[in-house]
């Protein structure tokens, strides 16, 4: 892949662990923090169809774990968890994200709701 354009992933390219930071954007107050941008490191771990993403101090990220797949510049994860509802559920690993490799990282990013949120990786 290459480092100087955004590029189309393919399903064996997601293999390993990946390392980074996670964060989220709040387009207005969010019900669960008193802050609009939140950050932590996560972790990511990729093998044959199957994800495990790390969790943070006060469920930034909230993690998450199943089976993922890529279709052109979309990757979908389907988290296997049962989760409680005491924050801000978006910030389990699951459903459609858009994914691009950008200055040699894999950029994971969806707006959901009032949240942007935003995975940076690079391979371990």
């Amino acid at each position: 892949m290459s480092c100087d354009k955004d590029e189309e992933l393919t399903f064996s390219d997601l293999k390993g662990i990946y390392n980074g930071t996670f964060t989220v954007e709040y387009s207005e107050d969010p019900t669960f923090y008193d802050q609009m941008k939140l950050s932590n490191e996560v972790t990511i771990e990729f093998e044959n169809g199957n994800f495990s993403c790390s969790s943070g101090e006060n469920h930034i990220p909230a993690g998450g774990s199943g089976k993922y797949e890529i279709n052109e510049n979309k990757i979908t994860f389907n988290d296997r968890n049962g989760w409680f509802a005491d924050f801000d559920g978006n910030l389990v690993l699951d459903g459609e994200y858009d994914i691009k490799e950008e200055n040699s990282k894999i950029i994971i990013s969806a707006q959901k709701g009032i949240g942007f949120y935003k995975y940076q990786l690079k391979k371990q």
